[in-house]
């Protein structure tokens, strides 16, 4: 059976229940994080970001990055052309910190490929793909960093004694947001973005994606050495890229 060129193949390395798990993760931790008041509202500068980024995403996926095997000797199992699009989503999280930032710039991504690109045949599923396997892990960390992601800082909780006015006249105690500084701290950074992108192809897509829509078959032996190999490229990657996100942080968005 097929729709929309959808195949429903589940004999992918990745089964369809553990899909469903981190599906029903990702989706519990967002709800955890809303009602804990820790999912911040954007502003207009933070759509005006996740719009720009997402085309420039789009240009540098379709046109740019598949010239530069041309001019290049480079041959390698590690897939170097997508740093770009590891600068990029390292970029918006870092300039946007907040929670659901990257999954929204993710869907524009994809909405403007299947308008320009693509087509819509394999939908919904290449949105849920490309928003899962790229942003929401990397939407899951900005919980801890927030508007500290790319920067040496980190924040922390102190308890301050402070009065509330209340019926009953006391003292309450409230958790206040402080700030220390981690040396090196956005370094951890780029290496926690850099191995999620640079895995997600081999991953999420070789490994389930690419089966279920459009009936590809892997072995896991083939899975597993391609996202070691990404995994770890990403990791020096993001390290690499880490300095210049923080740069061009402070350039734009100014001190903490």
């Amino acid at each position: 059976m097929t729709w929309n060129g959808v195949q429903f193949n589940l004999h992918s390395v990745i089964p369809w229940w553990g899909i469903v798990i981190y599906f029903l993760v990702i989706i519990g931790l967002l709800v955890y994080a809303w009602n804990k008041h820790t999912l911040a509202n954007f502003k207009t500068v933070d759509f005006v970001y996740m719009g720009l980024l997402a085309a420039i995403l789009v240009i540098y996926n379709f046109f740019i990055s598949p010239l530069i095997p041309k001019f290049t000797a480079v041959t390698s199992v590690f897939y170097y052309t997508t740093i770009g699009e590891l600068f990029i989503l390292f970029l918006v999280a870092a300039l946007i910190g907040k929670a659901g930032s990257v999954m929204i710039m993710m869907f524009i991504y994809t909405l403007l490929s299947d308008i320009f690109h693509y087509g819509f045949g394999g939908e919904p599923f290449w949105f849920i793909y490309e928003i899962t396997a790229y942003a929401a892990l990397i939407d899951m960390y900005l919980l801890l960093r927030g508007k500290y992601m790319g920067t040496p800082y980190q924040r922390t909780f102190r308890a301050a004694v402070t009065t509330v006015q209340t019926t009953q006249t006391g003292e309450k105690t409230k958790q206040k947001e402080g700030v220390r500084k981690i040396p090196g701290m956005y370094f951890i950074d780029g290496a926690v973005v850099g191995f999620v992108v640079m895995i997600a192809y081999s991953f999420w897509y070789q490994g389930f994606w690419a089966t279920f829509v459009e009936g590809y078959l892997y072995t896991p032996n083939y899975i597993l050495f391609q996202t070691a190999t990404n995994g770890l490229g990403g990791i020096v990657a993001g390290i690499i890229l880490a300095p210049l996100v923080y740069y061009i942080k402070k350039v734009i968005v100014g001190s903490l």
